[in-house]
């Protein structure tokens, strides 16, 4: 039997997306639709299923520092499934 777990990013979790894109994207906040912010927690999740954090990164030229900028969702952020596959 193999264990795995299945990540995903909950509404807590695209909330958060949404407060650091408002902050940190040059687009501001309101540019985002929810397909949108699905499509960052669609990075997130996929960070998770290789082994790394929920982290999400905004490129440097569309910041409004200029510069790269990452968030990591929190744990309240991601639901976690643990599935057992009998091989």
């Amino acid at each position: 039997m193999t264990t795995y777990a299945n990540h995903t990013v909950n509404a807590a979790g695209l909330s958060e997306i949404a407060a650091f894109l408002a902050a940190h994207h040059k687009k501001g906040g309101d540019h985002f639709t929810i397909d949108m912010l699905s499509a960052w927690a669609a990075d997130a999740e996929r960070q998770l299923g290789d082994g790394n954090t929920a982290t999400i990164e905004i490129r440097s030229w569309d910041t409004v520092s200029g510069h790269t900028e990452t968030y990591t969702i929190s744990e309240a952020g991601i639901d976690t499934e643990v599935v057992e596959i009998d091989e």
